[in-house]
């Protein structure tokens, strides 16, 4: 999928997923049949149980020390009843388990494993680097405190996709592993935190032919990173955008493949007013004064802002290279003057 104005999102486009939850399957049943109209929490597909192991296939596994110490605690932003929804996309029934449909939208095929292509029209959201199979969940914002500072007393719902606006480390990982969360979708992490949460090797995980097998062997939590390795924040616009659809059913994928340019995405599906709402634009790719844009190198890497103006001559840059650049106006209020080819326009 293509996504313009170096933006990783797309408010509206047609796309066509097979809906299928990864790994070698047995005995799957589509529930569904070409030409019916599904619904995000709908089951698509019956599975032969399979008992899960610890063995991790041909991973390499990193020695970690093993965390004792107490667990934090983590709550949406409000109180969650389970509602049936959220009750059928964490529990199936007893004897079998059942896969969401994740989209709403038609059903166009049925592969010979049993998958179901579905084609909705949805908001795309693609990130930088991720890890684990294709599962739906109920998008669910995170912060660590309630309201006043005091914590919550209500937990997050079982078959949540937890959005986490900052970096996320190995402790966050293993109670939302713990919690019956199914996704999370943060920011960054370090290497080690996610190399030894996954009890891989990042780069064989991301470089082995086999990839969609090995993503299924990992731990039954879907990571989607937005800004890649490293302690930096997710953009405010983004987690402004994922506000805006919390509690909604929505389809992540955290497959990352160098040999197959895949990359980890979210998508969650308009209804009919919502896709007539937002019609379809050409992207506008010209930096000029006024165009929203992102610094994709240097020490202000990841920040977004507005161009405020540009200069007609090269500039000399900090790094004492001279170019063609702009002054910005960073979300943060501060004033900064960036080589144009450092620049990404967003809006």
């Amino acid at each position: 999928m293509a996504y313009p104005l170096g933006w990783s999102v797309r408010l509206q486009v047609v796309v066509r997923r097979e809906r299928w939850p990864g790994g070698s399957r047995g005995g799957a049943v589509a529930l569904v049949y070409p030409g019916q109209m599904v619904e995000p929490d709908q089951p698509v597909i019956r599975l032969k149980r399979e008992e899960r192991g610890e063995e991790l296939g041909g991973l390499l596994r990193l020695s970690l020390p093993a965390v004792t110490r107490k667990l934090p605690a983590i709550h949406p932003t409000s109180a969650h009843h389970l509602s049936d929804t959220q009750t059928a996309l964490a529990v199936p029934a007893l004897g079998e388990e059942t896969v969401p449909a994740g989209l709403r939208g038609r059903v166009v095929d049925v592969t010979a494993r049993g998958g179901v292509v579905i084609e909705s029209p949805v908001v795309a959201i693609q990130g930088v680097l991720g890890a684990g199979p294709q599962v739906a969940g109920v998008l669910t914002l995170w912060q660590a405190l309630g309201n006043g500072g005091s914590r919550s007393v209500q937990p997050i719902p079982p078959g949540a996709i937890l959005v986490v606006p900052g970096p996320l480390s190995f402790l966050l990982l293993r109670h939302a592993l713990n919690s019956g969360v199914v996704g999370i979708i943060a920011s960054s992490i370090f290497l080690r935190d996610l190399e030894g949460f996954l009890h891989a090797d990042l780069l064989e995980l991301v470089n082995s032919p086999g990839g969609e097998d090995l993503q299924s062997r990992l731990p039954p939590l879907t990571i989607m990173l937005t800004e890649g390795l490293g302690s930096l924040a997710m953009p405010a616009r983004l987690l402004q955008l994922l506000s805006c659809y919390q509690g909604r059913v929505a389809l992540l994928s955290g497959f990352t493949s160098v040999r197959r340019h895949a990359l980890p995405e979210l998508l969650i599906s308009l209804t009919a007013a919502e896709a007539e709402a937002l019609p379809r634009q050409e992207p506008d790719l010209a930096l000029v004064p006024g165009a929203r844009v992102r610094v994709c190198s240097g020490d202000y890497c990841g920040r977004t802002g507005e161009v405020l103006s540009l200069f007609l001559h090269r500039q000399r840059l900090p790094s004492g290279v001279r170019a063609q650049a702009a002054r910005v106006l960073l979300e943060e209020g501060e004033v900064i003057v960036a080589a144009l080819s450092c620049l990404d326009r967003i809006g």
